[in-house]
Order: structure tokens, then sequence, then C-alpha cells
């Protein structure tokens, strides 16, 4: 029962982790990408999209569904980079309008293509690897090693993120450009490719977690699958105090409530299942409530670059 509740956890972590890492470096740059949610949704289409139609390569088709994903996701953060970063919009309008159009889009073309009934099911998606030795640890092992390769990349990358934002030049940059531009920019950086470039590497990672729902978790799209999952990532990023490993132990944390969330449905108590899915909701808004005040967010975050230090 543990091993099972622990591997549900952290697969229902890991699209979390993927939107939250480059949430993370977003936010540090000082862009609030709260379009994560729509980014997210994109990359879950458009993954599925293009491992439909290379679904007779069956090893390729779902790296370049996953291409796809990505690609969509960074092609929807040039849009919010124009609006938010280059015309200097409000980044919070901006970003819920990119969620809308997302829901309306994806529905649209989706049925375009694929009909109301929806066709696409049953395309090629990632397989469970067995990591040799390792999966064959008693208790932990089937929990710990034995999950599709994007779940060992996702906890791979969190290492990585730490690294690069506390231990490189260019992490220093990053941070300083969401704490003080125009230090920054008075150093001789260009803060607005800066911020551009972090903006387009959260989409692209918002657009992955999304291409890992359609391609790992279940093979297919349903309209609106994300349900929510963005918006958690960003809680996750508050949680974690914009700080890559923190993120990492807030997305099991919601990992947690939606493998529990499964768990209880199966015990069969006499209880609406509409309060078990709730559980990973109830736990978001327990966490913002507790901790959003007590977390101090980087000093330019949302602010467009020329009026942050005004």
């Amino acid at each position: 029962m543990f091993e099972d509740i622990l591997s549900a956890t952290i697969r229902g972590a890991t699209p979390l982790l993927l939107a939250a890492l480059g949430e993370v470096i977003s936010q540090r740059a000082g862009v609030l990408n709260i379009g994560i949610e729509g980014m997210m949704l994109i990359g879950a289409f458009f993954g599925m999209v293009g491992s439909f139609y290379t679904a007779e390569f069956v090893m390729i088709a779902p790296w370049f569904g996953l291409l796809m994903a990505g690609l969509s996701g960074l092609i929807a953060a040039a849009l919010f980079a124009l609006c938010a970063i280059k015309l200097r919009g409000d980044q919070v309008i901006i970003g819920t309008a990119m969620t809308l159009l997302a829901l309306g889009l994806t529905e649209v073309v989706y049925q375009r293509l694929f009909g109301i009934t929806g066709i696409a099911q049953g395309v090629p998606a990632f397989r469970q690897i067995d990591i040799p030795l390792l999966s064959e640890i008693p208790f932990l092992g089937q929990a710990l090693f034995s999950h599709n390769i994007l779940v060992f990349i996702t906890f791979l990358l969190v290492p990585c993120v730490y690294f690069f934002l506390y231990h490189t030049q260019q992490g220093l940059r990053v941070r300083a450009c969401g704490e003080h531009p125009r230090a920054i920019a008075a150093a001789g950086a260009n803060v607005l490719r800066l911020r551009t470039i972090c903006l387009l590497f959260a989409g692209a990672m918002a657009g992955i977690a999304g291409g890992y729902l359609s391609l790992a978790d279940v093979p297919y799209f349903t309209p609106g699958m994300t349900v929510g999952r963005g918006f958690i990532a960003l809680a996750i990023v508050i949680f974690g105090k914009w700080h890559p490993v923190k993120a990492c132990g807030a997305a099991l944390l919601f990992g947690l409530g939606s493998a529990l969330d499964a768990r209880f449905q199966a015990l069969g108590w006499d209880v609406p299942y509409q309060v078990f899915l709730m559980l990973p909701y109830v736990l978001c808004l327990a966490v913002l409530a507790g901790f959003v005040g007590r977390a101090e967010a980087p000093l330019a975050l949302g602010k467009p670059y020329g009026q942050s230090d005004e």
C-alpha cells in the first residue's frame, strides 16, 4: 500500500515539478507567468498531436510529441514575452488571457481534427523503465526506480537548476534581474533579453509538463485535462520560496495529495467522490493561506523593466 502511494506521489509530482522549475527561473528573473496553465494545456494538446501523426514510428512518436509540446509552450511564451516584456503590459492580465485562449483554442482545434468523439486515443506513449538492480531493492525499489524516463529526467533537473541559479554567473544575473534590474543593467546585462530567455525556458518547461500528461500519464488528450495543475505549479513556486530544491519538496507534497485522492476513492467510503477530488486543491489553498504572507518574492517580480525601481 505504502509503495503504491509513494509511486503515485512521484508520478503526480512530475508534471507539477517540470512546470514549477521553469517558473522558478522565470520569476527569479522578475516575470510572473500566470499563463502557465494555458501553456501546459497547449503542450498537452500538441504533444498528443505530434505522437498521433507519427504513430507508425512507435519508438520515435512520443519523443516527437514531446518536442512538439515543448515548442508549442515556447511559442506561447514568446507571445507572452511580446506583450508583457516588449510592450510592458500587465503580466497578470496577459497570463489570464493566455490561459483562456488556450482553453478555447485547444478544444476547437481538437474537435476540428478528431471530431467530438475524439478518435485520437491510444497514441504511442512513454513506457515504464525498470532501472537494473535499483528497481529490485525490497520495499522501495519499484516505487523509486520503476517509472517512465520523463520522471527520472525531471528529478535530475532539480540539482541542475539549483546549480545554475546559485553556482554560475548567469544564474547570479538571473537572480539580480528579479531583484535589482537597474543594477544588473548598469553592470552591462541586457535585462529585457535575459527576462525573455528565462520566460521562453519557462514556457518550454510548461509545454513539456503538459506533454507529460498526454504522453506519459495517459495516452490521449481531453479538453481542459490540466485541470488547474498550472495554478498548483504557481503555488509550488511560492511554497518553495523560489528555490528549486524546496519546490521539489512542495511538488511531492501536492503529488501526495493526488495519490491519496485516488486511494481514498478506492476505499469505497460512503462519501461523494467530488470530496476526494477536492483534496489537492484544498491543500493548495491551505498552503497559500499559510505561506504566501511569509514568503518574500523577488523585489521586481511582475514589474515591467523601467518602472520597477522608479
